[in-house]
């Protein structure tokens, strides 16, 4: 299987391990840097980055697989599909209000003078290119593995990928045009609401097919049906290809069985 032209679940292991490593470290930097320097953009940009991990780690657990991948192993990483889905879910609507709140904060307060150029120049490019990258692995991915959790978590990428670039084109026009310094958190809040309305229509979407996202038993022993693994009612409409393994798991009561053999 090619990395690319034939990704499986474990080439999706292995992208969400390079995302969770660089989310955290860009995260880091940019906190550590606000703690040394006193650099609130770097505080946004290291808070984002923490969020945005959230992400990457629910994508990790979703496809983790260490040592051969089986059959069994493949299907037991199937039916966490929908749970990882509804969580990244909430991750964009989280990431989507902190997004929001923060352009606003820019919009009200301006530059922020203790901000080094270089270091805005150098955060902003690297963050392109990883994020960026990233971006295209996690859709061409989720698209060859039929998987919206994965989708969802290339679109936290994405957003800090257009962030980046924001920061990093915005950064030679205040050179020149100082009273457009306002662009960038404009575009940040545009990318906020976009991110917050498709957490919430994510979760409408999961509510209106009865997925119990509220128990917690369901976040902890489902097995991806929508319903908690001791459950044997009824259950809801499948998402994200899990009805192959709700088949599976369907076994026909005891009188149907008797009756099947009489005839």
């Amino acid at each position: 299987m090619g990395v690319w032209r034939d990704p499986s679940s474990k080439n999706a292991f292995i992208l969400s391990v390079v995302s969770v490593l660089f989310t955290f470290l860009a995260a880091f930097i940019g906190i550590f840097y606000y703690m040394t320097a006193g650099s609130a953009l770097c505080l946004v940009f290291g808070l984002e980055n923490l969020v945005d991990l959230l992400s990457s780690v629910v994508v990790l657990w979703r496809f983790f697989s260490i040592g051969k991948l089986t059959p069994e192993r493949e299907e037991l990483l199937k039916s966490r599909e929908i749970r990882a889905s509804t969580a990244i879910s909430f991750v964009l609507l989280l990431l989507g209000l902190f997004v929001i709140a923060a352009s606003l904060w820019d919009l009200k307060n301006g530059n922020d003078e203790n901000q080094s150029e270089k270091l805005i120049l150098g955060i902003s490019f690297v963050s392109i290119l990883a994020f960026g990258t990233m971006t295209i692995f996690k859709f061409h991915y989720a698209s060859a593995l039929d998987s919206s959790s994965l989708h969802k978590d290339g679109v936290c990428s994405f957003i800090g990928t257009v962030l980046s670039c924001a920061l990093f084109v915005n950064f030679f026009i205040i050179q020149h045009y100082p009273q457009l310094s306002w662009l960038d958190a404009a575009v940040a809040m545009v990318l906020g609401f976009v991110a917050l309305l498709y957490g919430i229509q994510s979760i409408i979407a999961l509510r209106k097919r009865k997925v119990p996202i509220c128990s917690l038993s369901w976040w902890f022993m489902s097995r991806g049906d929508g319903k908690e693994a001791s459950d044997p009612s009824t259950r809801p409409p499948s998402e994200d290809g899990a009805s192959d393994l709700e088949m599976s798991e369907y076994k026909p009561d005891r009188e149907t069985t008797l009756s099947n053999e009489v005839v």
